[in-house]
């Protein structure tokens, strides 16, 4: 596995799920560019909040890492990645609840999850 482009792969996983992160008021105001204006409601998903933050840490710890990843370090990987229920390859986000945006940001999220499973692959 290359250490940096899989860093680099998890970071644009998270990204990916960004908007469904972020949680504002229907009252707050909000610069659109000319002026401040009424913003849309918008909810925070909880699971798209914790892997976002989840995928960020272990890109962090991994940059910071001086050494090659261990083999214990690929194991946690694998499992907390790719690897069943409860993992980031078991992560969609429902339209029903969340509204177009939650097909926008599995479209994105999917095509996120073949990279880095491709790039933790890559040997």
């Amino acid at each position: 596995m290359n250490k940096a482009e899989f860093v680099r792969q998890l970071r644009a996983t998270a990204a990916a799920m960004k908007p469904l992160t972020e949680s504002t008021s229907s009252e707050a105001m909000t610069w659109d560019g000319q002026q401040y204006a009424k913003g849309v409601e918008k909810h925070l998903d909880p699971y798209a909040l914790s892997w976002w933050s989840t995928l960020n840490a272990i890109a962090a710890l991994l940059e910071a890492q001086n050494s090659r990843v261990t083999e214990l370090q690929l194991s946690y990987l694998e499992k907390t990645l790719f690897s069943g229920m409860g993992s980031l390859n078991d992560l969609y986000f429902d339209p029903k609840a969340l509204g177009a945006l939650a097909d926008s940001v599995n479209t994105s999220l999917d095509q996120g999850r073949r990279e880095l499973y491709a790039t933790f692959r890559d040997k």
